[in-house]
């Protein structure tokens, strides 16, 4: 397997990317519509560093009244390769979720706290793991005087826990990269660790809040009433076996292959034990194939609650929380998986799968505007855990890939 890495650049690459870690990690990036100040601060902290590095460096702020200094920042740094008219980004992301209760930490996780292999700490994975992987490329490619086939950029971006409409939405709204004839995206925010998975689709997202209507009354005189409880699970699980009739698709490259449809969150109904609800609210959480569409399953709902408010004399209500759209899943037969997915075969040695997931990240809007985007890191997936952590060695071997492909591959 080739390797570019040598021993001794990869004891060297492990210092930079803890030097990195212990001076990003503690600058605390948690978005304002999550609690906290938004990522200034973080970003403040790697913009200097791609300076040093020599990149070609650019601040694109988003206006939030709400974040520290009243920006979300959007860091973008071009290392030139010896065809500019291409680049290849790796796409990063500042913020990160809170870290919950402290109480089930091990160490105190705004310090990086390394454990043989293990780097602990809230965001060392998501996405730390991906500014690392990038920095540490081009930081690697700078010092050796060594040129990649295409630009490297790298573009680290604001906002993606709560919707990215700070970060990567508004960057490509503001048209900052090239065309989907040019530029192509790496988004290192999922994986499996042994680096085999390669995510190439996403399903659509749909939030739903479902609100049954009945008429409160005294536990004791329930003929007085209409229990909105009773009704309210009686419409969602009839909901539940229609979606899972209606929606039976099965498309192998998604884990699971299916769509699925989850009741999660209810809202409290009343305070006391005695009274009768009027109202029952309960969200769904649907992560659709995209063999269909989120209007169809819509579709679907609002019938199911027509028919149900009919027969039972209940008022159903179907409102969207959040609708977001897949997108047309990547191209295998484009040139840039091709070569990336030959170029993790023949680094780690291993038979690089194309797959597609329920969960959501920023690669859905690259491919909305018809980019071609790959999700790939290697990684346990501790992501919003307690104790979150990454291995260097897993880090080590991304760089590797990633330069092997920019060397020899692109």
């Amino acid at each position: 397997m080739p390797r570019i890495l040598t021993d001794t650049a990869t004891d060297e690459l492990k210092k930079y990317i803890l030097e990195l870690y212990n001076r990003f990690i503690p600058a605390r990036a948690v978005p304002p519509d999550l609690g906290g100040p938004g990522e200034l601060k973080r970003a403040e902290v790697l913009e200097e560093e791609l300076n040093k590095l020599g990149l070609k460096v650019e601040r694109v702020e988003a206006h939030d009244p709400r974040a520290e200094g009243g920006v979300r920042p959007n860091i973008l740094a071009i290392l030139p390769g010896r065809d500019t008219s291409r680049t290849l980004w790796v796409v990063a992301h500042l913020d990160t979720v809170p870290e919950g209760d402290r109480g089930l930490w091990k160490t105190d996780p705004y310090t990086v706290v390394v454990d043989g292999d293990k780097v602990y700490g809230r965001g060392v994975e998501d996405n730390g793991q991906g500014i690392v992987l990038a920095l540490a490329a081009a930081r690697y490619l700078a010092v050796n005087g060594l040129e990649p086939r295409v630009n490297l950029g790298i573009a680290l971006v604001s906002d993606e826990e709560t919707g990215s409409r700070y970060g990567l939405q508004y960057l490509l709204e503001k048209g900052v990269f090239g065309s989907p004839e040019t530029d192509w995206f790496l988004v290192p925010d999922a994986g499996s660790p042994d680096g085999s998975k390669v995510i190439v689709a996403e399903k659509h997202i749909a939030w739903i809040k479902v609100t049954v209507k009945g008429r409160q009354t005294h536990a004791s005189m329930p003929h007085t009433g209409l229990n909105a409880h009773r009704l309210g699970m009686m419409f969602n699980l009839e909901l539940d076996t229609i979606l899972h009739t209606r929606f039976t698709r099965f498309n192998e490259i998604f884990e699971p292959p299916v769509s699925t449809f989850e009741p999660t969150k209810k809202e409290s109904n009343v305070g006391n034990v005695n009274t009768i609800p009027g109202v029952d609210t309960v969200y769904w959480d649907m992560r659709i194939l995209p063999d269909y569409t989120i209007e169809d399953v819509l579709d679907v709902v609002r019938a199911a609650a027509y028919n149900f408010s009919a027969r039972t004399g209940a008022q159903v209500e179907v409102e969207p929380v959040a609708l977001d759209e897949a997108g047309k899943p990547t191209d295998t037969s484009h040139d840039f998986v091709k070569g990336f997915l030959e170029a993790i075969h023949e680094t780690r040695g291993i038979e690089p799968r194309a797959i597609g997931i329920g969960g959501g990240t920023v690669a859905r809007y690259l491919r909305r505007h018809g980019y071609q985007a790959l999700v790939w890191m290697t990684c346990d997936e501790t992501a919003h855990q307690p104790n979150e952590y990454t291995r260097l060695s897993y880090i080590v071997a991304d760089v590797d890939t990633l330069l092997h492909y920019l060397l020899n591959k692109a």
